[in-house]
């Protein structure tokens, strides 16, 4: 089983940061290593603990968010970050992303929002992690790129007649799918990967098998029963 990811929530507001950690404990491959209430203390534990990501507040005592996230930099600590404050001054959003965040969440912010940038910053750090060449869609996925064509939705992700199905689920295993150049992966594979049970990866490949969106092949020369793998057409 892959390694979990390993994140640090750093908020001086006890509620916040209690409703911050209640959401991120809902999103499956992620560990919370723990809860700061100001920039000090968490750099203090950045500097001799390895993280893959921060959920940072901007507004806090004694060090703020802003100068956390310069201090990492300086000191070349490449955590992933994504910021939750009330502020969105466009100067300040633009630092922000010189700086490398990943995503910017205004408060008061949906649960949905909140898992979703959890998702994607999840999928961003196992895509780098796995040492993979990628292909153009994985790249646009990481960086968040959609052409015109692309924010048309499509019929595969036109689900509200399927209840069993989200948009959010169907592009994050359709991520893993294009994580892979030229090789394919089975369904176990694939749940592996996004941290989702084998029998909700499978509704998601059938459904996009239905709507002609994957190659598949039967691998016979397993020493058991044969597997099916799947990749994007």
């Amino acid at each position: 089983m892959a390694e979990d990811i390993k994140v640090i929530i750093v908020e001086d507001d006890p509620m916040v940061a209690q409703i911050n950690k209640r959401y991120l404990q809902k999103v499956s491959g992620l560990r919370l290593d723990g809860v700061f209430p100001n920039g000090k203390l968490a750099i203090a534990y950045l500097e001799s603990n390895p993280v893959d990501l921060v959920v940072l507040d901007v507004y806090m005592p004694e060090l703020d968010g802003l100068e956390l996230l310069r201090r990492m930099r300086r000191q070349n600590l490449q955590t992933e970050v994504i910021m939750v404050t009330a502020a969105n001054d466009s100067k300040q959003v633009d630092e922000l992303l010189k700086l490398g965040v990943v995503d910017y969440l205004v408060k008061p912010f949906t649960e949905e929002r909140f898992i979703e940038a959890m998702e994607k910053c999840r999928a961003r750090i196992k895509m780098v992690s796995s040492g993979n060449e990628l292909t153009q869609q994985a790249i646009d996925s990481m960086m968040g790129a959609r052409s015109e064509k692309e924010s048309e939705t499509p019929d595969y992700l036109s689900l509200e007649s399927t209840k069993s199905l989200n948009r959010k689920t169907m592009r994050l295993i359709m991520g893993a799918l294009a994580d892979i150049v030229g090789g394919y992966r089975t369904c176990e594979e694939l749940a592996t990967h996004v941290g989702l049970s084998r029998v909700t990866v499978r509704r998601y490949l059938n459904h996009l098998a239905e709507h002609d969106q994957l190659e598949s092949f039967v691998k016979y020369d397993t020493g058991g029963r044969p597997s099916i793998k799947f990749k994007l057409k």
